[in-house]
């Protein structure tokens, strides 16, 4: 499969200055391969923990999430061969097959498997807004640093989400929605909104829209790993609403392109 140019160019682009991104760390195109993925979720921006451990030491071996500076043997990509560039690809796209991050990705399963998809047969893949794992945790970084990574970063996001066959985007919390909306301004078209009760400390909000005009979007305000009080029937309810949302987009793309992907 022939890597795309902006692929490549995103995998060399060094880190913005003073934006607090884990020493070592490459950027993540995607958990799981968005080349061969119809659905994604979405995020703000990688766990430092898919680098390092608690102690903030990258993991090596066996306990080594994604590409390193360590693992590639050396800490400049600008101008890095591009056996290493396709090496760091490589272990975006066998994310699944690694050792993911199962704790946190597996809150996602009601929901991709309600859509018809899952990490694990390449139909599905994570996306962040921002591709640079960092520490201190996004809500906690300086807002200096949040706006360059936002700045540098939202625009490959959308490029992928132009040139990659993903229908279907899940938007994981309020602070990912909004931002989405702020790098696709004029782009998004929001078509539902609703208030889903009775499963988490507070009320959810759902959102529903198109982007591009070929990708469905189904946002909900409750981060599923860190928001408060979430009971294991918002992801179950999450699933069945946003298969219902997309189910008339899919079939209205299959219509309009003469196939299904």
């Amino acid at each position: 499969m022939v890597t795309p140019s902006y692929i490549e160019a995103r995998i060399r682009r060094s880190p913005p200055k003073g934006a607090c991104v884990v020493p070592g760390s490459t950027p993540v195109l995607a958990f799981g391969d968005a080349r061969t993925a119809h659905v994604a979720t979405l995020g703000l921006n990688p766990s430092r923990l898919e680098f390092t451990n608690k102690g903030g030491v990258l993991l090596e071996g066996s306990e080594r999430r994604l590409a390193t500076h360590a693992s590639l043997g050396l800490s400049d990509l600008t101008t890095a061969p591009w056996t290493v560039v396709s090496q760091v690809l490589d272990d975006c796209n066998h994310y699944f097959q690694r050792k993911p991050y199962r704790g946190w990705f597996d809150k996602f399963k009601p929901i991709l498997a309600a859509c018809g998809a899952s990490y694990y047969d390449g139909s599905a893949c994570h996306l962040d807004l921002v591709q640079w794992a960092t520490n201190p945790i996004w809500s906690k970084l300086p807002t200096s640093a949040r706006k360059k990574l936002i700045a540098e970063d939202t625009a490959f996001l959308v490029d992928q989400l132009q040139n990659e066959k993903i229908r279907l985007l899940l938007v994981n919390g309020a602070s990912a929605w909004m931002q989405l909306k702020s790098a696709t301004i004029g782009k998004l078209n929001i078509e539902h909104e609703k208030t889903i009760c009775g499963h988490s400390y507070q009320s959810c909000r759902l959102y529903s829209g198109r982007l591009f005009s070929k990708v469905c979007v189904v946002a909900w305000s409750t981060n599923l790993q860190s928001s408060r009080g979430v009971k294991a029937s918002l992801p179950d309810e999450l699933g069945r609403l946003a298969a219902d949302l997309y189910a008339p987009s899919a079939h209205k793309l299959t219509r309009l392109c003469g196939k299904s992907d």
